[in-house]
């Protein structure tokens, strides 16, 4: 069961490495913990979180999960806490997060979110199978020759929306030059 647990988290990265593998991070529309999603759109992939607050609560519900008078317990917040933990490396990470509207940071700097998640999650005891088949799907997203190198394509030239503007202007003004071309060469008598 432990070899089980470090393959399927294994299988995913951090939120930056998720980001240059085309794959956008977003909040999803439910606070349940387990309401995590994975789409696929051509090479773009979306994982979809619910939001949560990093706060003293939230140690609160950690400690309160791991009593053993907690019955029907299916170990909701240490999973997740351990799914944030594989997406966090450093304070970076917790920056995409809070942009995406996934992760509000009440403690300090999004540097001391990341160490105490790290630091938090190496007495945690998750789930290893409530978010496997979103692990896998990321996992066969990044490993997808096809989508990869089209990903990182799009990731290193067009990183603002005008990029792809001037792009897309670029290549309609070779195309009206080559019709031009075209009729001035082959111009009817």
């Amino acid at each position: 069961m432990v070899a089980a647990a470090r393959r399927a988290n294994s299988l995913i990265a951090s939120t930056t490495k998720l980001k240059n593998a085309g794959i956008w991070l977003k909040g999803s529309e439910t606070s349940c913990l387990t309401d995590i999603s994975f789409n696929r759109h051509f090479f773009v992939g979306k994982l979809r979180l619910p939001p949560i607050f990093v706060d003293d609560s939230t140690m609160n519900l950690i400690a309160y999960e791991m009593c053993p008078d907690f019955y029907n317990n299916n170990f909701a917040v240490t999973s997740y806490m351990g799914f944030l933990d594989l997406l966090i490396d450093e304070a970076e990470d917790v920056k995409e997060l809070r942009d995406a509207g996934i992760l509000y940071n009440r403690l300090g700097s999004d540097k001391e979110v990341a160490k105490l998640i790290k630091k938090m999650n190496i007495d945690l005891v998750p789930s290893p199978m409530i978010y496997r088949h979103v692990k896998l799907q990321i996992h066969n997203h990044r490993n997808n020759m096809w989508i990869k190198y089209p990903a990182q394509v799009y990731r290193t030239f067009f990183r603002s929306r005008w990029t792809f503007f001037a792009f897309v202007g670029a290549i309609a003004a070779l195309f009206i030059g080559a019709l031009q071309a075209h009729y001035t060469i082959h111009q009817p008598k």
